[in-house]
């Protein structure tokens, strides 16, 4: 049995962003806002330096800052996960440890992504840094990198009692068909999918969400999944449509730099690319907002018609 007395991970989770300045210093105050935003919009957990807030191109120092700032402004009102992915077991060991002294519930770890191991490799990787990290761990599995874990890799890690859930970045929504929520709920084990089709993944038994775009939309994404929990299918899914026709602004240019542009539209932060990213040019940013002004950031009241949402 894994370890009860810890918050189980559902819901909405979003992968914080970092604010930067205009200069490219982290913007304390717009983070600490940023997560009093998004608990004030009902999410149900928050994931700390994840590849939205571009951790593998912020230093150790600044790390330490957003993880320190998080956790203060949070002061145990919701779940946190961090991040402390890094390139091999004594690595990883060795980040976790600069974040021990602080009030996280969860560690999340990638698998070593720089070359291809064997299976068995990543399967001791990750047993081992169960075994010895301060945290329970939570697999990041996603597809950009060398190393993901296959379903049956990723079910049999599962049985480990300190392993206690996955973000699983995966198009497929069926999984969790092959892997009830009641077998996941004997493990003590939280399947969240990392995309954006909120309302049939729940249908479908998701525990939950990581999802890059609650950062400019968590009332949005936290209406979606309070209406597929209710089993409110007409509201899911009107929700669920104004969802995907603002996602796909995503794809207006790089994905982080049009997320930017959603959260500097919502007066969340200046910018949050790091060196050497750009953010888009005026032109683009603007066609994005275009898509905005005719879609809405904020739920469609309830009674909608879903073909009044057109962009």
């Amino acid at each position: 049995m894994k370890m009860m007395d810890l918050p189980r991970l559902h819901g909405i989770i979003p992968p914080l962003a970092t604010p930067l300045t205009l200069d490219g210093s982290l913007d304390e105050e717009a983070l600490s806002r940023l997560v009093e935003f998004q608990i004030n919009a009902g999410v149900h957990g928050l994931w700390v330096l994840g590849t939205t807030a571009k951790f593998d191109l912020l230093t150790d120092a600044r790390q330490r800052r957003i993880a320190e700032i998080v956790a203060e402004a949070a002061n145990g009102r919701l779940p946190l996960v961090l991040n402390v992915s890094d390139l091999g077991t004594d690595r990883t060991r060795a980040r976790a440890a600069m974040f021990d002294d602080l009030p996280y519930d969860y560690y999340a770890v990638l698998p070593p992504w720089y070359q291809p191991m064997a299976c068995a490799e990543v399967i001791d990787y990750y047993t081992t840094l169960a075994d010895r990290l301060t945290r329970p761990l939570v697999i990041y599995n996603a597809p950009w990198i060398n190393n993901q874990l296959s379903f049956e890799h990723l079910r049999q890690i599962a049985q480990h009692p300190r392993i206690v859930g996955c973000k699983d970045v995966n198009p497929s929504l069926s999984r969790t068909l092959d892997w009830s929520v009641v077998q996941r709920r004997e493990l003590g084990f939280s399947y969240l999918h990392g995309n954006d089709q909120m309302a049939i993944s729940t249908e479908l038994g998701a525990d939950g969400f990581v999802s890059a775009l609650s950062n400019p939309l968590p009332e949005l994404t936290v209406a979606i999944w309070n209406a597929a929990r209710a089993d409110d299918a007409a509201r899911a899914f009107r929700l669920q449509s104004q969802l995907t026709r603002l996602a796909r602004t995503t794809g207006f240019g790089p994905m982080l730099a049009c997320l930017e542009v959603l959260c500097r539209h919502r007066g969340l932060l200046q910018r949050m690319l790091p060196p050497p990213l750009r953010s888009l040019d005026n032109e683009m940013a603007r066609r994005i907002l275009d898509v905005v002004e005719v879609v809405g950031l904020l739920p469609a009241p309830a009674r909608v018609e879903s073909s009044a949402l057109v962009s």
